[in-house]
């Protein structure tokens, strides 16, 4: 008897010690309480929801405090879809959750894109750096995941991807490329056209910018350094200041052309003799201009071969879609050469074998200009973008108006002393 009373105490105190046990247990696990520390570098701080939660625990079947891991979800779902912003969420759920996460905003910085830039000389790139950000909503959606158990938590960051150089170097392609050449320029305006061309070179249009070439280059005058140069004036050539200019224009022109970019531009009275007909850019000071704008950033580049006697323009900015094939069709007046004598204008012109060009002479011509756009070897399509009409100009040759006297004879001897 005494044995089984024993027996029986000691069971009843194992039952109770159990029942104490799985409280003490049960008070310690709380499966609905959220519990963490959070690290990052030397910085460690604590969370507890039983804790932080004590002056809204009145709201606390709407907040879902008591709710576990699935409650809480479902809860934040619900919230995110009624448009709130997560922040407001997040502290709604897990009082105490944005001081928690201020402690931390020191993780972040921003990304430092590369960086390019042209001149003169070309391009120059300087390679940027990647930024970092902490996503704490990451981090809030581990925390409720956890629930019921003390974690522990790196902050998770995300990276943030900075520009590269090669990236940038994909939108700073040589889209368009072309060149004129000068050889029987004169010194004058061989000067004229590199000091255009200076004025080009480097420059930078930026996406939704108007480039204008008189604004640009600016005023041809002598002050600016220009010299007198033929020019084509009112359907014929004449002595100008800045003669040669209209050179720099047109080669620009096509180099825009072949970048996909139409701009706008006129044409001259006569067709000059360094492009096809239809394809040529005349610009005169407080006048006809060049101008276009820019989809997309683009890039100028000018360079002389004065040896060569050229001048090639590139055009650099985001690749082309297509490659662009100029082409065009004439119709041509051949002009007439006109001899005059004017002995009192041209009085060195004295025999009928001493000439001087007094007019060149230019073909009339009507000519239509088209852009066949290629994806590789296949045509897409072609667009006209221009009909022009240039003027005929007879070439007019002064001579003079004697014959030239025969020479006498410079044989004196006698046959007669042979025989």
């Amino acid at each position: 008897m005494k044995k089984l009373l024993i027996i029986s105490l000691i069971f009843t105190l194992a039952v109770f010690a159990g029942v104490f046990v799985y409280r003490d247990a049960k008070a310690e696990v709380l499966p609905w309480n959220v519990h963490f520390t959070l690290r990052f570098d030397d910085v460690v701080c604590e969370y507890d929801l039983s804790k932080e939660m004590q002056p809204y625990v009145k709201n606390c079947d709407s907040r879902a405090f008591f709710r576990g891991a699935k409650g809480k979800t479902e809860r934040v779902q619900s919230l995110l879809e009624m448009g709130l912003p997560f922040e407001a969420v997040a502290e709604y759920i897990l009082p105490g959750f944005s001081a928690l996460t201020e402690k931390f905003r020191f993780v972040n910085c921003a990304a430092k894109d590369a960086q390019v830039s042209f001149g003169k000389k070309g391009f120059t790139y300087v390679e940027g750096s990647d930024g970092r950000e902490a996503d704490f909503r990451a981090l809030f959606f581990a925390a409720i995941k956890g629930c019921g158990t003390k974690q522990s938590y790196l902050l998770p960051t995300k990276t943030i991807k900075a520009v590269t150089v090669r990236q940038l170097q994909e939108r700073t392609t040589l889209k368009g490329s072309f060149t004129t050449s000068f050889p029987n320029s004169s010194a004058n305006r061989i000067h004229n056209v590199a000091l255009a061309a200076d004025s080009i070179n480097g420059v930078t249009v930026r996406a939704g910018e108007t480039f204008s070439f008189n604004g640009t280059v600016g005023r041809r005058t002598e002050e600016r350094g220009y010299k007198n140069a033929k020019v084509i004036s009112d359907g014929v050539y004449a002595d100008g200041v800045g003669g040669g200019v209209c050179q720099v224009s047109t080669t620009l022109y096509n180099a825009l052309l072949l970048s996909e970019v139409l701009p706008k531009a006129c044409r001259h009275s006569l067709v000059p003799s360094y492009v096809m007909a239809g394809f040529d850019a005349m610009v005169s000071d407080g006048g006809a201009d060049l101008t276009f704008t820019a989809e997309n950033t683009l890039y100028i580049q000018a360079t002389m071969d004065v040896v060569g006697k050229t001048l090639t323009v590139k055009v650099f900015g985001v690749p082309n879609r297509y490659k662009v094939v100029r082409k065009n069709t004439e119709q041509r007046q051949p002009f007439a050469i006109r001899e005059i004598v004017d002995g009192e204008k041209y009085p060195q012109l004295v025999y009928t074998d001493q000439t001087l060009v007094v007019r060149g002479g230019s073909d009339g011509v009507t000519s239509r200009s088209y852009l066949c756009y290629y994806d590789g070897n296949t045509l897409v399509f072609t667009r006209q973008i221009r009909s022009d009409n240039y003027k005929k100009v007879d070439k007019i040759v002064a001579r003079g108006a004697m014959p030239r006297p025969s020479q006498p004879s410079t044989d004196d001897s006698d046959s007669s002393l042979c025989a």
